[in-house]
């Protein structure tokens, strides 16, 4: 039988065989590895060699670097008379008849001519000199080395430096952060060489959309990240890396172990649906959690017009990264280790002091109208009396202290990177282990590891292989983190932190809104979800160069992620500690859920490009085509009752009663044409742009295509004749428009869905006949999320010392897709998704970085800022209220709808002399919040809820500071946002709230007739004074703040050290982050609530580490 040809077999076989030739590759890399030795077999394939081309196929064989003035190997030619053998074998063999010898020095071969009989070398001077800056001081650490490949060395503390070899000599000069200088040495003492800096951001290769180019020439606004920079700081997250980058808000929304809790947003918010970014890696969509930093190379930014090139998601913008790859040359390794302990960076002060505890409710209840109190005077002297006696009956439990502890990371890498011209790798691996910061049930594990591999199969075609992935495992608590956080701030300072088994101590004491006692180190040490991830992406790839400039690209891409996780309740008690008397905590356990998903990614890319120089004109033409399948599946199932808490598995149960299963499948395609026309002419005037043509099926046939073209200029005007200045190196103007694209509806929502219920049945003819009704309305003629994007920008090198990036940008994003509310019909419909609304975002950003050197010190600062504002233009005339947001025209993305706190009733007669009061006059109290009336009329009721603030932050700022001297760096990072609001809810946010306990901020600074200008008002129960505690701007928080993201203290032990170990480099570090955070919020983590205003979500931590680099 004929097989029928299938496009997703076909994706499906590659990407299968892609994994076994990555898995050869990485076998070749690890063989290559081990041949770097003076023993290593040299393969010769011909007689007869000129000695500096033998000398050069035995350096790419070998590893050895070789070292000779080009005039004493110049014309020699050589006969092989073994065709294979060892590095010594063959030097041993051939040098001798040439007068030549050779000594081995660590990984180098020197040759260089034998001696005469008087001892001396043949036409050997020593030529000598000093190397300065600009300013006249000294350099040290100046690679001087002579441009035939022979003699080399680096400068001395005074800059001076001495040469062996002949007059004239051309060396050239090297040093980080100078340009390269060439020069003509003579015999002359005392010769003085300046070096001028470079503007190294400017000469930087960056990744731009299918295409690399030099910084200088780009015409759109993108940030670059290089990972060597941030080499010695301790970085979990590949989103940590992007912290104080222009134009990028990184929000750390928890810090849960082995989870990135990082909210990314670019350039703000444009949109009413989702605004991540697009990632990338290596081209083909990944998820920006799932790579290790240590195999990243560098992250590229598209903030602008830029991102069009990449059409249907780019509207949010789009993060490049960059894995590392292999290079030709010696074999190195590269090995990184740190590990710390890591702490809360903020919990609340609640009070643990139960007598306090139990005279503040009491004085709440009071407070509230209440005769009859939850704690008589006897029961709290008698608490006060038995203090200290018997912890169990009569505790003072801190339930912070108790279900919270420090943390431990640890965290490992290692990478082999080495080859020739021909083929080259990488491979690498790490291993990460986190023990988060409850006492149990918070540990995550990572096992990540990647393999590339490049040949230059032949002159024209050149192969790619890849392979990235890591598993992940992760054991958490049973409950789940938001739940047990919210038991860890119910939990009073009067219960007892007993335990035997799995009973948990309660309280004697009666506990008002509380049915059922919980115990929080119960709820964090019984039970578990444990979860397994493992992501993997095979990436196969090749260039073949075609005739007439022009070069084929093709990639397959199949990326795959699995997770399984299962959930177990046990069965748990309760115990008065006074009594004896238990409770069962929890009757439907022990129960046990289990998850499994499998996601299946497929991409294939075609491009042709073509580029042309002549006469200073400069052509880069690109067509190209994508393709992608993404295909998901998951299932559920649940059961409980288990016989006893050592059954996990489902099928443990025979009773099935209680068994219940879920699951389903979705398949979505994206298809693209594209293309990009760039030019510029002698990289002054520089014009870029590209098309794009996406179908997606997420949109019914006839709306699933759109285009997403863009242009840019640009102008470099120092290089006009006319601009001169001693002071400005480097000046450009660009611009940019474009139009970008969002998908954002899931897939199938313009298809009618319906459900099917007994309710709905119906007789006919006599027989029942089963019925179904429609659950949402539709709409067919949905189609994409459009934006235009414009930018206006500038680029300036002053002193090659100083630079500043600035920009001015405006997008409008029109035809967003959102649900629609319809009136209540029979059936329970929902409004169908539409394309309704119109939201502008506009702002600015400026970005700048200064380095400079005087002697052994060297110090670069750099700083961004960001100023940003979104409204809302059209939704329809609608208003869109949820909770206490609202969107509505002219208004920011859910601003906060409340009324107006104007202060506290001082006095009764001020309550009965009001106008018009929130809730029954006869129910407020001195020191209770007032609120504005603002239609004037008799009722404070929602008509004067006024619109103010936002939880999306209008500036956002980072800065960072390095300091060296010698072999130490020390260098910091911070990061800020302001004009941002939070509203935080939660067990502590208000007095009492759900049974929970209370800060000590109450206790110091409510309202009192003493204390009429206080903080906060009179204390009551969040349920018994409603009035207090309706949504108003009183509880609306100022939620800027400024933090120290990181700190690191580096020293490089000296090179001249560890090269005697054979180590060509070792680093010592010790690093912090987030230990500084200067905001008004007090009550919680200000970065934690920014996006979310519970205060459910698992802490950001304080890390203090230490590590090594290590590089040989």
């Amino acid at each position: 039988m004929r097989r029928r040809f299938s496009f997703r077999r076909l994706l499906y076989i590659q990407a299968r065989n892609g994994y076994r030739l990555a898995a050869s590759c990485l076998l070749a890399a690890v063989l290559q590895l081990g041949g770097q030795t003076m023993a290593q077999e040299i393969n010769l394939q011909k007689k007869n060699y000129a000695l500096s081309d033998l000398l050069e196929r035995m350096e790419e064989q070998s590893g050895y670097n070789f070292f000779y003035n080009r005039k004493h190997v110049e014309d020699k030619n050589v006969s092989i008379r073994i065709p294979q053998g060892t590095v010594i074998a063959i030097l041993d063999s051939v040098l001798p008849p040439l007068g030549l010898h050779y000594e081995r020095r660590e990984d180098a071969i020197v040759i260089s001519q034998r001696k005469n009989p008087a001892g001396q070398t043949v036409n050997q001077q020593v030529l000598q000199g000093r190397v300065l800056d600009s300013q006249g001081q000294p350099l040290k650490g100046v690679t001087v080395r002579a441009t035939d490949g022979g003699a080399s060395t680096s400068t001395d503390e005074n800059g001076a430096f001495s040469l062996s070899g002949d007059a004239p000599m051309e060396v050239s000069f090297h040093m980080v952060g100078y340009n390269t200088l060439t020069q003509t040495l003579t015999d002359e003492a005392g010769q003085a060489i300046t070096l001028t800096p470079s503007n190294s951001e400017l000469e930087e290769v960056v990744v731009v959309g299918y295409r690399s180019v030099r910084r200088d020439q780009v015409n759109g606004a993108v940030s670059v990240v290089k990972m060597e920079d941030k080499e010695k700081q301790t970085i979990t997250h590949s989103s940590q890396a992007l912290y104080g980058t222009s134009g990028v808000w990184i929000n750390q929304a928890g810090a849960k172990p082995g989870r990135d809790g990082a909210t990314i947003r670019i350039r703000g918010v444009n949109t009413l649906n989702n605004a991540n970014p697009l990632v990338l890696l290596d081209g083909i969509e990944y998820s920006l959690n799932e790579i290790d930093p240590a195999d990243i190379e560098s992250i590229t930014v598209l903030k602008d017009a830029a991102a069009a090139i990449y059409g249907s998601r780019s509207s949010n913008g789009v993060i490049l990264v960059t894995s590392k790859k292999g290079a030709a040359g010696k074999t190195k390794i590269d090995f990184r280790a740190h590990t710390g302990i890591q702490e809360a960076s903020f919990l609340p002060d609640v009070v643990d002091d139960p007598i306090l505890y139990m005279q503040m409710r009491n004085r709440a209840e009071a407070n509230s109208g209440k005769t009859a109190l939850s704690y008589s005077q006897a029961q709290i002297d008698e608490y006060r009396a038995g203090l200290g006696t018997d912890p169990s009956v009569y505790p003072a439990s801190n339930w912070f202290d108790i279900a919270l502890d420090r943390g431990m990371l640890q965290q490992y890498n290692a990478r082999v990177t080495g080859g020739s011209e021909q083929i080259n790798f990488t491979a690498g691996a790490g291993y990460m282990d986190q023990k988060g910061i409850f006492i149990a049930n918070d540990d995550a594990k990572r096992y990540s590891f990647d393999i590339k591999v490049s040949a230059q199969a032949t002159p024209r075609l050149k192969l790619n292989a890849g392979f990235i992935g890591n598993l992940r495992e992760f054991n958490e608590v049973g409950y789940g983190t938001s739940t047990v956080m919210s038991v860890i701030m119910r939990g009073l300072p009067i219960m007892s932190d007993y335990r035997r088994g799995n009973v948990y101590g309660s309280t004697w004491l009666y506990t008002p809104g509380r049915n059922n006692i919980e115990n929080p180190r119960m709820e964090v040490e019984q039970g578990f979800t444990l979860r397994d991830y493992q992501e993997t992406l095979t990436n196969l790839s090749l260039e073949y160069k075609l005739p007439l400039g022009i070069t084929y690209h093709n990639t397959l891409g199949y990326r795959r992620i699995d997770h399984f996780s299962k959930d177990f309740i046990p069965q748990m008690y309760t115990v008065d500690p006074k009594t004896g008397d238990m409770r069962n905590f929890n009757g439907s356990a022990p129960r046990v859920k289990d998850w499994d998903s499998l996601d299946k990614q497929f991409t294939l890319s075609h491009r042709l490009v073509f580029e042309n120089q002549w006469d200073g004109h400069n052509v880069h033409v690109m067509a190209g085509q994508d393709y992608q399948i993404n295909d998901g599946r998951h299932f559920q199932a649940y059961n409980w009752g288990f016989y006893d808490n050592t059954l996990w598995e489902l099928n443990a149960l025979s009773d099935q009663t209680n068994a219940q299963a879920t699951g389903g499948s979705a398949v979505s395609k994206l298809a693209s044409v594209y293309g990009r026309l760039a030019y510029d002419y002698q990289g002054k005037y520089t014009l870029e742009g590209s098309l794009r043509y996406d179908g997606s099926s997420r949109f019914a046939p006839g709306n699933q295509w759109s285009f997403f073209p863009s242009a840019s200029v640009g102008w470099t005007v120092n290089k006009e004749s006319f601009f001169q200045s001693e002071s400005i190196n480097f000046l450009k103007l660009r611009a940019s428009v474009g139009k970008l694209g969002n998908q954002a509806v899931g897939i199938g929502v313009y298809n009618s869905t319906f459900n099917i219920n007994p309710s709905y049945n119906y007789s006919f003819g006599g027989t029942t006949v089963g019925g179904a009704a429609t659950a949402a309305l539709t709409d067919r003629n949905i189609r994409w999320e459009s934006t235009l994007s414009y930018n206006a920008g500038v680029d300036m090198s002053l002193w090659n010392k100083w630079s500043i990036t600035a920009d001015y940008f405006y997008k409008r994003t029109f035809d967003i897709l959102r649900a629609i509310n319809i009136a209540s019909q029979v059936g329970g419909l929902t409004g169908p998704t539409v394309n309704l609304g119109k939201v502008d975002n506009k702002g600015w950003e400026v970005g700048s970085s200064f380095t400079d050197r005087k002697g052994d010190l060297s110090y670069s600062l750099n700083g961004s800022v960001s100023y940003v504002k979104n409204k809302v233009i059209d939704i329809g005339g609608q208003q869109v209220i949820s909770g206490r947001h609202i969107i509505k025209e002219g208004y920011g993305i859910n601003s906060y709808f409340l009324y107006e706190a104007t202060g506290y009733y001082q006095s009764q007669q001020e309550i009965d002399e009001a106008t018009a009061v929130y809730g029954t006059r006869s129910k407020l109290k001195p020191g209770y919040i007032k609120y504005a009336n603002h239609n004037g009329d008799n009722y404070i009721d929602d008509a004067d809820k006024i619109i103010t603030g936002s939880s999306i932050p209008t500036w956002t700022y980072g800065f960072g500071l390095r300091v060296g001297y010698k072999s130490l760096t020390l260098e910091s990072q911070f990061q800020g946002v302001a004009d941002v609001d939070v509203y935080p809810t939660g067990n502590v946010a208000f007095p009492f709230n759900n049974g929970a306990n209370v800060t000590y901020e109450w206790a110091r600074d409510s309202w009192t007739p003493s204390n009429p200008n206080s903080e906060l008002p009179l204390l009551t129960t969040y349920t018994d004074a409603g009035e207090n505690f309706i949504n108003s701007t009183f509880w609306l928080h100022d939620a800027s703040y400024l933090r120290m993201k990181n700190i690191t203290l580096a020293y490089q032990v000296p090179d001249s050290w560890m090269s005697r170990l054979g180590v060509r480099k070792l680093s010592i570090y010790l690093s912090g982050q987030n230990l500084l955070t200067f905001s008004k919020f007090k009550l919680w983590d200000p970065e934690l609530t920014t996006t979310k205003g519970d205060l459910y979500e698992y802490p950001n931590l304080k890390t203090y580490s230490a590590g090594i680099n290590l590089n040989f």
